[in-house]
Protein backbone atom coordinates (compact mmCIF):
# COMPACT_ATOMS: atom_id res chain seq x y z
CA UNK A 1 0.00 0.00 0.00
CA UNK A 2 2.31 2.62 1.29
CA UNK A 3 4.56 1.62 -2.51
CA UNK A 4 1.34 2.43 -4.33
CA UNK A 5 0.76 5.66 -2.68
CA UNK A 6 4.61 6.77 -3.42
CA UNK A 7 4.24 5.94 -7.01
CA UNK A 8 1.34 7.75 -7.03
CA UNK A 9 2.30 10.96 -5.51
CA UNK A 10 5.43 10.51 -7.32
CA UNK A 11 2.98 10.67 -10.35
CA UNK A 12 1.14 13.45 -9.41
CA UNK A 13 4.15 15.34 -8.94
CA UNK A 14 5.51 14.89 -12.14
CA UNK A 15 2.00 15.23 -14.38
CA UNK A 16 2.20 19.09 -12.11
CA UNK A 17 5.67 19.88 -13.10
CA UNK A 18 5.22 19.05 -16.98
CA UNK A 19 1.92 21.17 -16.84
CA UNK A 20 4.22 24.35 -15.50
CA UNK A 21 6.72 25.20 -16.95
CA UNK A 22 9.89 26.16 -15.25
CA UNK A 23 11.71 27.65 -18.24
CA UNK A 24 11.24 30.88 -20.37
CA UNK A 25 12.94 31.70 -23.57
CA UNK A 26 15.15 34.85 -24.05
CA UNK A 27 15.69 35.28 -27.58
CA UNK A 28 18.91 37.95 -28.53
CA UNK A 29 18.71 38.81 -32.14
CA UNK A 30 21.16 41.08 -33.73
CA UNK A 31 19.07 40.48 -37.24
CA UNK A 32 15.98 38.24 -37.44
CA UNK A 33 14.71 37.41 -40.70
CA UNK A 34 16.80 39.52 -43.74
CA UNK A 35 17.77 42.32 -45.50
CA UNK A 36 14.79 45.25 -44.97
CA UNK A 37 13.29 43.86 -41.90
CA UNK A 38 16.17 43.67 -39.75
CA UNK A 39 17.42 46.02 -37.09
CA UNK A 40 21.02 45.87 -36.55
CA UNK A 41 22.67 47.50 -33.00
CA UNK A 42 25.33 49.96 -34.06
CA UNK A 43 28.03 51.75 -32.16
CA UNK A 44 27.50 55.51 -31.17
CA UNK A 45 29.70 55.97 -34.83
CA UNK A 46 27.06 54.47 -37.01
CA UNK A 47 29.50 51.27 -37.54
CA UNK A 48 27.54 47.72 -36.65
CA UNK A 49 28.47 46.25 -33.40
CA UNK A 50 29.66 42.90 -34.21
CA UNK A 51 31.68 40.94 -31.68
CA UNK A 52 32.20 43.68 -29.29
CA UNK A 53 29.53 45.40 -26.77
CA UNK A 54 27.10 43.23 -25.37
CA UNK A 55 23.06 43.01 -25.39
CA UNK A 56 21.42 41.92 -22.26
CA UNK A 57 17.67 41.48 -21.45
CA UNK A 58 16.59 41.82 -17.92
CA UNK A 59 13.98 44.17 -15.35
CA UNK A 60 14.85 46.96 -13.38
CA UNK A 61 14.01 47.12 -9.81
CA UNK A 62 10.44 47.31 -8.77
CA UNK A 63 9.37 51.05 -9.15
CA UNK A 64 11.46 51.53 -11.97
CA UNK A 65 9.33 53.41 -14.79
CA UNK A 66 10.63 54.54 -18.27
CA UNK A 67 10.59 58.36 -16.89
CA UNK A 68 13.75 57.63 -14.50
CA UNK A 69 15.15 55.66 -17.25
CA UNK A 70 14.95 57.43 -20.45
CA UNK A 71 18.51 59.56 -20.37
CA UNK A 72 21.99 57.83 -19.73
CA UNK A 73 22.66 59.25 -16.16
CA UNK A 74 19.21 57.80 -15.10
CA UNK A 75 19.87 54.69 -16.88
CA UNK A 76 23.40 54.73 -14.73
CA UNK A 77 22.15 55.88 -11.63
CA UNK A 78 19.65 52.62 -11.84
CA UNK A 79 22.15 49.81 -13.64
CA UNK A 80 23.08 48.56 -9.45
CA UNK A 81 19.09 47.55 -9.73
CA UNK A 82 19.27 45.94 -13.08
CA UNK A 83 18.92 41.98 -13.48
CA UNK A 84 20.38 40.46 -16.56
CA UNK A 85 18.48 37.38 -16.97
CA UNK A 86 20.63 36.68 -20.45
CA UNK A 87 23.38 38.21 -22.16
CA UNK A 88 25.04 38.23 -25.62
CA UNK A 89 27.66 39.45 -28.15
CA UNK A 90 26.25 40.59 -31.30
CA UNK A 91 27.09 39.20 -34.23
CA UNK A 92 25.74 40.42 -37.77
CA UNK A 93 27.06 37.27 -39.82
CA UNK A 94 24.40 35.28 -37.24
CA UNK A 95 20.51 34.98 -37.16
CA UNK A 96 20.73 35.46 -32.97
CA UNK A 97 20.94 33.55 -29.90
CA UNK A 98 18.08 31.57 -27.92
CA UNK A 99 18.55 31.36 -24.02
CA UNK A 100 16.58 29.39 -21.91
CA UNK A 101 16.14 31.14 -18.70
CA UNK A 102 13.90 31.27 -15.63
CA UNK A 103 10.02 30.80 -16.22
CA UNK A 104 7.39 32.76 -13.90
CA UNK A 105 4.26 31.23 -12.48
CA UNK A 106 1.68 32.58 -10.55
CA UNK A 107 1.12 29.78 -8.18
CA UNK A 108 3.97 29.18 -5.32
CA UNK A 109 5.25 25.78 -6.62
CA UNK A 110 8.54 25.93 -4.71
CA UNK A 111 7.80 22.53 -2.67
CA UNK A 112 8.43 20.66 -6.51
CA UNK A 113 11.93 21.08 -7.56
CA UNK A 114 10.98 21.62 -11.10
CA UNK A 115 9.30 24.40 -11.31
CA UNK A 116 10.14 28.03 -10.49
CA UNK A 117 7.89 30.40 -8.73
CA UNK A 118 8.41 33.85 -8.58
CA UNK A 119 5.29 35.73 -8.67
CA UNK A 120 6.11 38.85 -7.47
CA UNK A 121 7.67 39.12 -11.21
CA UNK A 122 4.57 39.17 -13.05
CA UNK A 123 4.28 41.91 -15.06
CA UNK A 124 7.35 43.40 -14.24
CA UNK A 125 8.85 45.00 -17.70
CA UNK A 126 11.73 43.83 -18.97
CA UNK A 127 14.10 45.85 -21.14
CA UNK A 128 17.28 45.36 -23.71
CA UNK A 129 19.82 47.34 -22.72
CA UNK A 130 23.37 47.21 -25.40
CA UNK A 131 26.34 48.88 -24.67
CA UNK A 132 29.51 49.37 -26.14
CA UNK A 133 31.49 48.67 -22.74
CA UNK A 134 32.55 45.11 -22.23
CA UNK A 135 30.22 44.10 -19.68
CA UNK A 136 27.52 45.85 -16.99
CA UNK A 137 30.26 46.00 -14.31
CA UNK A 138 32.71 47.83 -16.67
CA UNK A 139 30.08 51.03 -17.77
CA UNK A 140 31.03 54.40 -17.40
CA UNK A 141 29.37 57.61 -17.85
CA UNK A 142 31.14 57.89 -21.11
CA UNK A 143 29.53 54.23 -22.65
CA UNK A 144 27.62 53.97 -25.32
CA UNK A 145 23.90 53.11 -25.14
CA UNK A 146 20.44 51.92 -26.29
CA UNK A 147 17.83 50.90 -24.61
CA UNK A 148 14.02 49.98 -25.35
CA UNK A 149 10.83 48.22 -23.73
CA UNK A 150 10.63 44.43 -25.01
CA UNK A 151 7.65 43.18 -23.20
CA UNK A 152 5.98 42.37 -19.63
CA UNK A 153 6.72 39.05 -17.01
CA UNK A 154 3.89 36.87 -18.46
CA UNK A 155 3.25 33.62 -16.67
CA UNK A 156 4.72 30.27 -18.44
CA UNK A 157 2.04 28.38 -17.42
CA UNK A 158 0.82 26.26 -19.45
CA UNK A 159 3.98 26.87 -21.66
CA UNK A 160 6.71 28.64 -21.37
CA UNK A 161 6.79 32.29 -23.36
CA UNK A 162 9.67 33.90 -25.35
CA UNK A 163 10.91 37.51 -24.98
CA UNK A 164 12.61 38.91 -28.45
CA UNK A 165 15.11 41.57 -27.99
CA UNK A 166 14.88 42.44 -31.57
CA UNK A 167 15.21 45.98 -31.96
CA UNK A 168 12.73 45.72 -35.11
CA UNK A 169 10.11 48.36 -35.05
CA UNK A 170 10.49 49.99 -31.96
CA UNK A 171 10.48 53.34 -30.57
CA UNK A 172 14.20 53.04 -28.39
CA UNK A 173 14.21 55.10 -24.95
CA UNK A 174 17.68 55.61 -25.39
CA UNK A 175 19.63 55.67 -28.80
CA UNK A 176 18.36 56.72 -32.25
CA UNK A 177 17.03 54.70 -35.62
CA UNK A 178 19.01 55.29 -38.79
CA UNK A 179 19.99 52.71 -41.39
CA UNK A 180 22.84 50.39 -42.95
CA UNK A 181 23.07 49.70 -46.61
CA UNK A 182 25.28 46.72 -47.48
CA UNK A 183 25.98 43.39 -46.34
CA UNK A 184 26.95 42.68 -42.93
CA UNK A 185 27.30 39.12 -43.62
CA UNK A 186 23.29 38.64 -44.04
CA UNK A 187 22.50 39.61 -47.16
CA UNK A 188 23.52 42.44 -49.44
CA UNK A 189 20.09 45.29 -48.45
CA UNK A 190 19.01 48.13 -46.40
CA UNK A 191 18.97 47.64 -42.61
CA UNK A 192 17.84 49.58 -39.92
CA UNK A 193 20.03 50.39 -37.63
CA UNK A 194 19.63 51.39 -33.43
CA UNK A 195 22.62 53.45 -33.11
CA UNK A 196 23.74 53.79 -29.39
CA UNK A 197 23.87 57.38 -27.85
CA UNK A 198 26.51 58.80 -25.76
CA UNK A 199 26.25 61.90 -23.18
CA UNK A 200 28.19 64.39 -25.23
CA UNK A 201 31.65 65.97 -23.74
CA UNK A 202 31.64 69.56 -22.28
CA UNK A 203 33.34 70.72 -24.52
CA UNK A 204 30.83 69.07 -27.72
CA UNK A 205 27.79 70.83 -25.35
CA UNK A 206 29.30 73.91 -24.53
CA UNK A 207 29.60 74.34 -28.54
CA UNK A 208 25.73 73.29 -29.04
CA UNK A 209 24.82 75.49 -26.56
CA UNK A 210 26.65 78.93 -28.40
CA UNK A 211 25.53 77.63 -31.66
CA UNK A 212 22.17 77.57 -30.84
CA UNK A 213 22.40 81.22 -29.36
CA UNK A 214 24.22 82.63 -32.23
CA UNK A 215 20.62 81.21 -34.19
CA UNK A 216 18.69 82.76 -31.60
CA UNK A 217 20.44 86.29 -32.08
CA UNK A 218 20.39 85.98 -35.66
CA UNK A 219 17.06 85.88 -35.70
CA UNK A 220 16.49 88.46 -33.34
CA UNK A 221 18.48 90.55 -36.01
Amino acid sequence: MKTKSAIMAIAATTLLSSAVSNAAQYALFNANAGPTTDTLWANPNGSLMDGSGFVTIGYFAAGVNVADIDTIPELIAQLGTFTALQTATPNVSGAGTIFAGPGYVAEDFSIYPLVTAISSLLGRSLYALASDATNLASVTSGSGFSLFFVDTIKEDSPVENQYTANPAGISPIIGTLGTFTGDPGLGEGTYTTLKMSVVPEPSAALLGALGALGLLRRRRI
